[in-house]
């Protein structure tokens, strides 16, 4: 069979399975396999099932399109997973393993989280966003008559309109006589009036904003509503709809609920006036039966993804003690589960990456993963030990780590340090993610620069020799294709600081010789990092008979601590002088035309490119997305700009002008003489747009060559397949014209 270069267009073809979770058996393994629908313009995403050993082929348990974080039940008899196949986000159960109907377990809210299952099989916990204010509450001193019931009256209206596109689509697939199919929503309500539903009162459409964060990238505005948890008890087919209760009350995000084995459910909360201005995060109890809270952890830093242990004295977590403020490398804690006398504070935690200086999770990206939601540390089934992910040198390895001796006592003896972590699986060449463990089994995704991702599964205690792959969601496709080869690097940066990077040489087929017109790629952050994952759209502009590079500059994550706090005040310093360094390297090793360089790189990767070329005008081509332009103006219009802005530019506007606008391109833009393609999401809170305008408007004005496209509707990722491939059709377009022809 001849392969075929690999084209934009290819990326409606790929899919992305992720979120796999082992029954507790751990005989089964249930995932979300994401499909890109080409004709709807939208990720399809559904659950599919597969037994662990890989004895048999996986199925899809579910075709909705609409279904995602799927949920076992403690006996392991039912899985729930939320849909929207009813119009808005929802709770649905199924009780056959081989399929068969689901059914739903109504609430008004919408669900916006996975729904968490109580040790007892008989309650399902998940968060929701509604109106979180009481009645005596008004929006600011001074406030109009009646503004806290325009408040009320924009929340409730929020969540009518998914309650009305429920029952409209509802209505029309009875109208139809087909209720097993999805339809589109009609009318909404979103003309302005109180939902449509029988009245013309008109609802204010004005935003009224008190809270330093009020809106977040890939949300929108918050306006008066926050993240609460609520339990619904779980109910069988046909019953009475459920009585639902709500857990946490305030202006306050709740968040990341997990339930201990007693029946209480520990989550993350900022109670705290200052909770906007904070990079600290509390962990907090609630009993759902006695209605009451508590505050069991004080965080210096980050508090993620709680995970009690099964015997219930500890709770493992994600996070960092803010040491170098938002430059920190994240680590997997535990502290002992307290639920009488003081708060914990840092003092009592144990970091269990014992000094590896690496950081806990999965940072490395890759543009065609499934984004599951964040993975917890998962424990032993003798509570004795907990499994998490490690980022090293781009790829990533599961980690086994046993509490250390002492643990749980008090007074900073918990943080003694445990025993040397061991590596469980994973290694060079490969990306580890998404872990689940049940039974003595591992459930995983894993990833290469040459496979996409895809489920696999092992025994704990023999990982090399039981290893089994339980999903082919890209097998079809990759048999078709002539993928670029991804080689290793490593140059001299400033300071003989070693620097790793990634060369993708353009394809057999591609005909291309070296020296090669060559796009460096540049990755966000700045604390990002690239790695041994699949990377299709570096895998597009190979196809195009370009060599492909991307490094990982001081800041990047996986290189250690101080490495990574490198870049933190010196953005456009040393870590330019470390990518600049990295084209010199392949330029001398004869694989990178120096007369035929382009370069390109979203959000921090976007300012990098927007810098560089005010500094010099050896790249005959740039494609900057989602970029930093102007770092003064980020500081208050992006919706993390105020507290990420202070730490990563070295201070605030008022405080260090220069600063912060002497590293920004808006200072040298007039060196500019590279052609530039701007690429920008009209939604973008994270990276505001005008970002983009500002810099197309100067170039333009000064009688430059700068095209701006916008992609209205999207932040700061992008969500539909149809402008993730036209981002990256008009990237390699770009480049092939001013590099090739």
């Amino acid at each position: 069979m001849i392969k075929r270069l690999i084209e934009p267009k290819d990326l409606g073809l790929l899919k992305a399975p992720g979120d796999p979770q082992l029954s507790p058996d751990g005989r089964w393994a249930a995932w979300v396999l994401q499909t890109p629908d080409v004709k709807d313009d939208r990720n399809r995403t559904d659950i599919w099932l597969g037994r662990a050993d890989g004895s048999q082929p996986a199925r899809p348990l579910t075709s909705s399109g609409r279904d995602r974080h799927p949920r076992w039940s403690p006996d392991g008899t039912t899985l729930s997973f939320v849909s929207e196949r009813s119009g808005k986000p929802q709770i649905w159960l199924t009780i056959r393993i081989d399929g068969g109907e689901a059914w739903h377990l109504p609430t008004e809210q919408a669900v916006g989280t996975p729904a968490v299952w109580s040790p007892d099989g008989g309650r399902l916990a998940f968060g929701s966003r509604v109106f979180s204010h009481d009645d005596g509450w008004v929006p600011y001193p001074g406030a109009p008559a009646g503004d806290r019931e325009r408040a009320l009256a924009q929340a409730r209206q929020e969540e009518r309109r998914t309650r009305d596109d429920d029952r409209e689509r509802q209505d029309r697939m009875e109208q139809d006589g087909d209720s097993g199919k999805d339809g589109d929503s009609g009318k909404d309500g979103r003309n302005g009036k109180d939902g449509g539903k029988g009245t013309d009162e008109r609802i204010s459409d004005v935003k009224v904003i008190t809270r330093l964060k009020y809106r977040f990238d890939g949300i929108g505005y918050f306006g008066d509503r926050r993240s609460q948890l609520f339990v619904v008890p779980v109910t069988a087919p046909g019953d009475p709809a459920p009585a639902v209760r709500q857990l946490t009350f305030g202006d306050y995000d709740h968040e990341q609920a997990a339930w201990m084995p007693d029946g209480r459910l520990v989550y993350v909360a900022v109670r705290r006036e200052d909770a906007d201005n904070r990079d600290g995060m509390d962990l907090w109890l609630a009993d759902p039966d006695a209605g009451s809270t508590k505050l069991l952890y004080e965080g210096d830093g980050p508090v993620n993804t709680p995970s009690p242990s099964p015997d219930g004295k500890a709770i493992a977590f994600l996070g960092h003690d803010c040491y170098a403020c938002r430059s920190t490398t994240v680590s997997a804690y535990a502290i002992p589960f307290r639920p009488d006398g003081a708060p914990l504070g840092q003092k009592d935690a144990a970091n269990l990456t014992g000094g590896a200086d690496r950081p806990a999770g999965n940072p490395i990206s890759s543009d065609v993963r499934y984004m599951s939601p964040p993975t917890p540390a998962r424990w032993a089934g003798d509570s004795k030990a907990i499994y998490y992910l490690l980022g090293n040198r781009g790829h990533t390895v599961l980690i086994r780590a046993d509490l250390p001796a002492g643990f749980g006592a008090l007074g900073g003896t918990a943080a003694a340090s445990p025993g040397k972590p061991v590596v469980v699986l994973g290694g060079p060449g490969r990306v580890v993610s998404d872990i689940d463990v049940a039974a003595g089994r591992l459930v995983y995704v894993s990833e290469t620069p040459s496979q996409p991702a895809d489920i696999f599964s092992c025994a704990v205690a023999d990982p090399a020799g039981t290893e089994v792959r339980l999903s082919h969601a890209n097998d079809a496709l990759l048999a078709e294709l002539d993928l670029a080869p991804v080689q290793t690097f490593t140059y001299k940066g400033p300071d003989e600081w070693d620097i790793e990077g990634f060369l993708m040489r353009p394809p057999a087929s591609a005909g291309a010789e070296a020296p090669y017109p060559t796009v460096l790629f540049i990755h966000g952050g700045p604390h990002g990092v690239y790695g041994e994952s699949f990377m299709f759209q570096c895998q597009v502009h190979a196809a195009a008979g370009m060599a492909v590079v991307y490094t990982n500059p001081r800041g990047s994550q996986d290189y250690g601590q101080e490495f990574a706090r490198a870049v933190a005040s010196d953005w456009g310093g040393k870590d330019y002088e470390d990518i600049m360094a990295g084209v010199d390297h392949l330029i001398a090793q004869g694989v990178a035309d120096p007369n035929r360089l382009g370069i390109t790189g979203w959000s921090y990767g976007g300012y990098m490119t927007s810098w560089a070329i005010t500094q010099t005008n050896r790249f005959k081509a740039a494609v900057a997305g989602a970029i930093i332009y102007n770092r003064h103006n980020f500081w208050g219009t992006s919706d993390i700009g105020y507290n990420f802005g202070t730490w990563q530019f070295g201070g605030t506007p008022w405080e260090n002008e220069a600063t912060l606008l002497e590293r920004s391109a808006v200072k040298h833009v007039a060196n500019v003489t590279t052609p530039l393609l701007l690429l920008h999401g009209e939604a973008d809170l994270r990276c505001p747009i005008e970002q983009a305008e500002q810099y197309f408007a100067t170039i333009r004005y000064r009688g430059g060559n700068a095209v701006m496209v916008r992609y209205p509707g999207e932040y700061h990722g992008f969500q539909k397949p149809s402008h993730k491939e036209d981002r990256f059709a008009r990237s390699r377009a770009w480049f092939e014209h001013y590099l090739k022809k």
